[in-house]
């Protein structure tokens, strides 16, 4: 003989208004009635669960979330009609004062996203059961009422957009926001008692997000169930109380707060059998939606009051997408600018209040740095041996619990393509994705190795294309520009006008180019007051062939120099020059940028991405000197250009490469799905020009 288990359905608003019409719900009890079964309590359920009693009869449990009021001038006629009973979970502050309503005081009766709306944003609790109701249902008709948390906080699970707020947003939303505004973000909502969450952080008018700690949403869920139970116990009155999860959803953390708080048991959605041996501390129950009709309450009566079946049939509750940690690797020892918006990129994370882990090599310019952020470094000695250090990282995945793997350079790469295999043999799940910050042809295997991954993140809309162009999908290449942290102070510029190149002697950087339109330069203007700066290279008499040395004694050569000594010397100059022949999006642009200086680039890689020409710079062709000493003419003898160039530049930077920007483009990232379209929205300078 099968064993038998109770099945558990859960209802929420019964009403034409809201989809789900009285009629097809009598029908739903009538079904049940027919086939012979009868209502019991959670107490009862609990019972069975704790094998205090048996299950001698066909037995069913009704649960209603919210407790909309169709559910008083609905359901409760309809259930005492048939001598069925129901379990109702009520919202503690949506629970008003008042009489005990008619149907003909009830004036109209909004859906439920309506109804929510309304009690989130404006506190109009009149949708919902008040506290007379509810006490009638206990008292009066026999039926239980227990908690369903404060106000079903939601929050944002993750960042992943999904458009900004508008009307036909998700009425969670209100809750997060409390006030409607069409200009904020809205993301992917969950449980605030299940997840984390990032939650909304204003200041001078903009919005940021920070994530929960585990500490801080264990407090709120304490708050909440104190002030919700407190509320319901004196409704009620009963000995032992339950409680019925948000949208079902819940974790260890919140399940063990749920204990601590006195609950006897909790109501979940998911699916498997009610039996002797089921932990009423997750209790499972089948959600009704609203085109379900009795045929299908049938199916599932006989499919859940079985225990085989019901267990077979499972369904359970697994948080998804959800960030909490981290890991960061890079085998370079040097603070190359990849390394510096890998730290970047960490200071970004902890503003947003994730964890974060950096696997080094020891000895690495790195260490300090992120370690004063307070990122927590693991040092790994051998790189080259990549097989064990893919084991090596796969196990500091597992210890750490890292749920985002983000490799900075090539090796980092292939090792972190091995740990995900690794990870996979041994249950462990977590995303890869791979910075690109260059613009040259990849690696032949970067297709297969965006497929092993999650996707190259790259630093241009031109770095992504070049990915592109060489076999890597479009849904697995990213855009998140590098961001600027630093600066801050009004730059003090050098009574000279400064003219500065950063880079180095590589055929890339152009170097040469440099030199040359400053040597067109001076052919045509002496340049009396006016200063040249070339940074980076090691021996400037190495050009001697490509330019005069009349030319050579005018340009300044400090050679390799610390960052804070370049950036210092970037505040103090007025001109920008990039005269690379292949660039993606160089650090020192962004830098020239925050310094407020006028831009003069080759248009080379991403570059023009972020330059207009003519307004907030001059884009020249790649080689082209000439050009480049033309547009260094036109700044040297116009200040005015030259400033306004700069201050739309600092705009610029300050607007769309800070580290708030840099947070939700990665975090948007991190959080997106195979499916998801890429993220390559580029910056809109020209909006910002033009206000």
């Amino acid at each position: 003989m099968l064993g038998k288990s109770v099945p558990v359905f859960c209802y929420h608003a019964v009403c034409e208004e809201d989809g789900h019409s009285p009629a097809a719900f009598a029908s739903h009890l009538d079904m049940m009635q027919e086939m012979g079964f009868k209502t019991i309590s959670a107490g009862h359920l609990y019972e069975i669960c704790m094998g205090r009693k048996p299950i001698d009869d066909k037995y069913v449990v009704l649960t209603f979330d919210d407790c909309h009021i169709s559910n008083w001038v609905n359901v409760v006629p309809m259930l005492e009609e048939r001598g069925m009973t129901g379990v109702f979970f009520a919202v503690s502050d949506f629970i008003g004062s008042g009489e005990v309503r008619s149907r003909a005081d009830v004036k109209e009766i909004l859906p439920m996203r309506e109804s929510f709306k309304r009690a989130l944003s404006d506190d109009d609790n009149s949708q919902f059961m008040n506290e007379a109701e509810l006490r009638s249902l206990v008292h009066d008709k026999g039926m239980e009422v227990y908690a369903h948390t404060c106000r079903h906080q939601g929050c944002f699970k993750n960042l992943r957009f999904k458009g900004n707020f508008a009307e036909s947003s998700h009425w969670s939303t209100w809750g997060v926001y409390r006030k409607f505004n069409s200009e904020l973000p809205t993301y992917d909502y969950g449980s605030a008692f299940a997840y984390n969450g990032f939650w909304p952080q204003f200041r001078k008018g903009k919005v940021s997000f920070k994530r929960r700690s585990d500490n801080e949403r264990r407090k709120f869920i304490r708050d909440d169930f104190k002030r919700s139970l407190d509320k319901i116990k004196k409704i009620n009155g009963s000995r032992r109380q339950f409680f019925c999860w948000p949208w079902g959803d819940f974790d260890a953390l919140s399940m063990q707060e749920a204990s601590a708080a006195g609950f006897s048991g909790t109501f979940t959605l998911e699916r498997s059998a009610n039996m002797l041996g089921t932990d009423p501390m997750r209790i499972n129950r089948i959600g009704v939606g609203t085109s379900k009709d009795a045929g299908w309450i049938k199916k599932r009566l006989l499919m859940y009051s079985y225990e085989a079946p019901a267990m077979v049939c499972f369904k359970f509750f697994t948080k998804r997408n959800d960030i909490g940690k981290v890991l960061y690797i890079t085998d370079t020892d040097k603070l190359s600018g990849g390394s510096r918006q890998l730290a970047n990129s960490a200071k970004a994370m902890l503003q947003a209040g994730l964890g974060v882990v950096a696997v080094l090599k020891p000895g690495a310019l790195l260490i300090p740095v992120l370690e004063e952020m307070g990122v927590e470094v693991i040092q790994l000695d051998d790189f080259k041996n990549m097989l064990a250090a893919a084991g090596f990282l796969a196990t500091v995945i597992e210890e750490q619990q890292v749920d985002v793997v983000h490799t900075y350079h090539n090796r980092a790469v292939k090792i972190g393509c091995l740990a995900k295999g690794l990870s996979l043999l041994g249950g462990r799940r977590f995303k890869l994705f791979f910075n690109r910050g260059v613009i040259y042809k990849p690696n032949p295997l970067a297709p297969l190795f965006s497929l092993i991954g999650n996707g190259y993140i790259c630093n241009s809309a031109k770095s992504r294309h070049v990915l592109l162009k060489h076999g890597v999908l479009p849904k697995r290449a990213q855009v998140v520009y590098n961001s600027f942290v630093g600066g801050g102070r009004k730059p003090k510029r050098s009574a000279e006008t400064t003219i500065i190149y950063v880079g180095n002697g590589g055929h890339a950087k152009g170097a040469d180019v440099y030199l040359k339109s400053v040597e067109r330069l001076l052919a045509q203007d002496e340049c009396n007051g006016v200063r040249f700066i070339a940074v980076g290279l090691k021996d400037i008499s190495l050009y001697k062939d490509v330019v005069s040395g009349a030319t050579l004694e005018r340009v300044e050569s400090p050679g390799f120099i610390p960052h804070d000594e370049v950036t210092a010397l970037l505040a103090g100059s007025h001109i920008y020059v990039m005269s690379s022949r292949q660039e993606s999006m160089p650090n020192t642009l962004l830098e020239a940028f925050d310094a407020g200086l006028a831009a003069i680039c080759t248009n080379a890689g991403g570059t023009g991405e972020l330059i207009r020409d003519g307004i907030n710079g001059f884009l020249c062709d790649v080689e082209d000197s000439d050009a480049l000493a033309a547009a260094m003419k036109r700044l040297v003898d116009d200040a005015e250009l030259r400033s306004e160039m700069g201050r739309l530049n600092r705009r610029i930077v300050r607007t769309f490469m800070s580290s708030a920007a840099k947070t939700d483009s990665l975090l948007a990232v991190y959080s997106s799905l195979p499916g998801d379209e890429p993220q390559i929205e580029l910056p809109d300078i020209d909006a910002l020009i033009n206000k």
